[in-house]
């Protein structure tokens, strides 16, 4: 369960980074080469435009009956993930420690993971990999190609076939022929299970740029997750200590005060 959890989680927080800021004219060409350099193109035009952001996702699963809310800020390459887990009544936590908050920063050199429980550290490099602001598609993706065309939620896209799985967190995507967003992609779970997250509910958020509001994770066809955006903002000038991990200050029990508690609550 905590894999199937924690898989989840990955894929909420590739969807936020890793999927899809950008819009534009069909890309033409069907070789991988020239729609990595196209969708280069359209997130120079991103960041241009967008100097900083920040999303307010709800995410829910279904197996662990679990709601989870995230904030997501960015600027530049920087990036601030807030998250907050409701604890299911049946995980029978101390009284006033059935919500969990975790804080996890990229400023720019390095992951930092902030918690009440387990204060702050740095995470090695291959942990770090699925929050690093450097993963962009093109920049995780080394050897694919472009096997076919199929239309996904109306969306007429390009599906990419990837050779390094290891390195890509899927094996197979469809990219959107138009606005080379991500709409679907498919991957094996830590169990050997098919893993499928699936973005709808396009919006623009700045001319033609837009981004999924709504995105469902499934394994072997069962429905495991839905995130929605509640909010988005552009542009509010962000300041700079919000990416700093020196200057996160979480409220919350840590290990210790949580082993008491739990003691005394026997």
């Amino acid at each position: 369960m905590a894999e199937r959890i924690r898989s989840v989680v990955v894929v909420v927080v590739l969807v936020a980074f890793v999927i899809s800021f950008w819009g534009g004219s069909e890309a033409l060409a069907q070789d991988l080469s020239t729609l990595v350099k196209q969708a280069r193109e359209m997130q120079a035009k991103f960041e241009k435009e967008v100097k900083d952001m920040t999303v307010v996702q709800e995410m829910v699963t279904t197996d662990a009956k679990m709601t989870s809310q995230t904030k997501m800020l960015k600027k530049g390459k920087k990036f601030r993930l807030e998250m907050k887990m409701q604890m299911p009544e049946e995980a029978e936590m101390p009284e006033g420690m059935g919500e969990m908050e975790t804080v996890v920063i990229y400023d720019g050199k390095d992951v930092w993971h902030i918690s009440p429980f387990m204060g702050k550290r740095k995470l090695p490099k291959e942990e770090a990999k699925q929050y690093q602001e450097e993963n962009e598609w093109w920049d995780w993706l080394k050897e694919g190609a472009v096997v076919g065309s199929e239309k996904i939620g109306g969306r007429d896209c390009y599906v990419v076939e990837v050779e390094d799985e290891e390195e890509f967190p899927f094996s197979r995507f469809w990219l959107d022929k138009k606005s080379l967003n991500i709409v679907k992609g498919e991957s094996d779970a830590p169990s050997g299970e098919k893993m499928v997250g699936i973005n709808s509910d396009f919006r623009k958020i700045k001319g033609d740029l837009e981004m999924p509001h709504k995105t469902e994770v499934y394994m072997e066809g069962r429905l495991i997750s839905t995130t929605v955006v509640k909010s988005l903002e552009i542009n509010k000038g962000l300041s700079d200590d919000l990416f700093d991990p020196d200057k996160v200050q979480l409220k919350g029990p840590d290990m210790q005060e949580m082993m008491r508690r739990m003691m005394e609550e026997e």
